[in-house]
């Protein structure tokens, strides 16, 4: 059977260099957006015309300038009523952002967030009154207003009042890893500034702090023996999130803690992560700001299924609606759309592919400092063919995040589709190790599945590909290789089955729409594509 040829990436597919004036507009109007600034004012600042000047906003970012002020001070008007600052009024949250019709804020914010300003302040002081409440029972110290980057404390551990040595040895290893973690640019590190205090009274310096998350343990000496035991706990419920023990010799302490940092290194992390997903799915979904939307969205992204990617664009368009000025949901929200164009879940996939793109466009005007925007775009750039642009935003993820694994997978993936299957598999590895949860690791069996599809090892790629499925079995685009992998095997029972359970699935799927999802080389696509069309598959 002839497949059809590839098309070449989409234009809009490669970067495009990002106006000057749409970056410099976004910086004042955050800057701004207390005062009373008007178009002409934005433009000025930008050194370009008002028409240019809204031409660039339309393009890269839908809205006009002033609608987006609006949409920003909107949202800064809603954290600052969620902080329920005791004497503060919605009359003065609305002076404070220049809306001068109270009637016409209140709407206004109504339909931004489903509630009026007056609840939004009513509910954060009830919510404020239950968490002080909490802080009187509980040791430490809980954080009233939420932080985007997750705060965590690193204190020395505890050590036994006769080793005169030990507390000196505490200390060098939080200096040591909390110098490790501050690298990981989605955490928000806080080292102590006295030590030896801290460590006789950690409770307290975690409740002047305000600290998120804490990480303590306490050393354990033999005659000859160390044992460092680490724990991870959310100050505000006392939850355990990561623990671990260290074992090493006593006069070898820079190999145990060296052994120790790498351990936490890549653990801490992804375990936070996790944590924040949990605290947002725990929360009822109209208390959740855009952060909190966004890591309610996080697992639906990670499953890599039509149904569940649905379920992530409705959460992340929504928090898109409440914080427009929002990079991650932007580019969470690219890559669901990608998603929808690569496992063959919509009957329009050029739709999909323009507004992946269109986001994407987006999320690298609002923030391109965070690695999972960065992953995000990254995997947007890899689905439109663009591998150069999808290889130097990957790279930029992993130096500055070097444990973040979902950047693994995407660089595996990169290196799947050129055909570098021994890389791919080293890369998809490594993404399993640094992030193991359930949602992202059929991704990876897939992956892996599909390097061994591509070096000929049918066997091998089958034994991963029903992993995947046995991971995430609502997801069954991973039987467009395993069908054709139980073919090549011998084994035609098996192949049909797979084949029938992907058909179930997209009832309307063709060779061609198969081809055109996957960026992978034209020796692979057309091994798939006769493949599945000797199944049965229509072309």
């Amino acid at each position: 059977m002839k497949l059809p040829a590839r098309s070449e990436p989409h234009p809009a597919a490669f970067r495009a260099p990002l106006p000057r004036d749409v970056w410099r507009a976004i910086d004042y109007m955050r800057r701004s957006a207390g005062e009373r600034i008007s178009f002409a004012d934005i433009a000025g600042y930008c050194g370009v015309p008002a028409r240019t000047l809204n031409k660039h906003f339309r393009a890269f970012l839908g809205h006009s300038p002033m609608q987006y002020l609006q949409r920003l001070r909107l949202a800064a008007a809603r954290e600052t009523l969620l902080s329920g600052a005791a004497g503060l009024t919605v009359t003065d949250v609305a002076k404070r952002y220049c809306f001068n019709h109270f009637g016409r804020f209140a709407a206004q914010y109504r339909r931004a967030f489903g509630e009026s300003p007056s609840a939004t302040l009513r509910n954060a002081r009830l919510a404020s009154r239950s968490l002080q409440l909490e802080e009187t029972a509980h040791p430490y110290g809980v954080p009233l207003a939420s932080r985007e980057k997750p705060s965590i404390a690193i204190l020395p551990c505890q050590t036994p009042r006769f080793e005169a040595e030990l507390p000196r040895l505490a200390e060098s290893l939080a200096e040591a890893l909390a110098a490790a973690l501050s690298s990981v640019r989605t955490l928000d590190v806080m080292a102590p500034k006295s030590p030896r205090s801290t460590a006789r009274d950690p409770q307290r310096y975690a409740r002047d702090l305000s600290a998120r998350y804490v990480l303590t343990g306490r050393i354990a000496p033999s005659s000859a023996r160390l044992r460092v035991v680490l724990r991870l706990f959310d100050s505000a419920t006392g939850h355990h999130v990561w623990g671990d023990s260290f074992d090493g010799d006593r006069d070898q302490p820079h190999e145990l803690q060296d052994r120790l940092i790498r351990a936490v290194f890549d653990a801490i992390p992804h375990r936070i992560r996790g944590a924040e997903i949990e605290r947002a799915q725990r929360a009822l979904p109209q208390n959740l700001d855009a952060y909190g939307l966004a890591m309610r969205a996080l697992p639906f992204v990670f499953a890599s299924r039509p149904d569940a990617t649905r379920r992530a664009l409705d959460l992340l368009h929504r928090a898109m609606e409440i914080d427009p000025d929002y990079g991650l949901a932007a580019a969470l929200a690219a890559w669901g759309h990608g998603q929808l164009v690569m496992y063959n879940g919509t009957q329009a996939p050029a739709e999909e592919r323009s507004n992946a793109l269109q986001l994407v466009q987006r999320a690298a005007v609002l923030d391109d400092h965070d690695p999972i925007v960065l992953t995000a775009q990254c995997a947007v750039h890899t689905m439109a063919g663009n591998f150069d642009a999808a290889e130097a935003l990957v790279a930029r993820s992993l130096a500055l995040d070097p444990s973040f694994g979902w950047s693994w997978g995407r660089s595996a993936w990169l290196h799947a589709y050129k055909g570098e299957s021994e890389a791919a598999i080293e890369h998809f590895n490594r993404a399993l190790q640094l992030d193991p949860n359930a949602a992202s690791r059929a991704n990876n069996f897939t992956g892996i599945g599909a390097a061994h599809f591509n070096a000929g090892r049918y066997e091998t790629a089958a034994s991963w590909l029903q992993r995947a499925l046995i991971a995430e079995p609502g997801a069954a685009w991973p039987n467009r290789s395993l069908s054709v992998s139980y073919a090549r095997m011998g084994d035609r029972l098996k192949a049909v089955n797979s084949l029938d359970a992907l058909r179930r699935s997209s009832p309307d799927l063709t060779v061609r729409q198969v081809v055109a999802a996957v960026p992978f080389r034209p020796q692979f696509l057309e091994r798939l594509g006769n493949g599945l069309s000797d199944l049965g598959l229509p072309a």
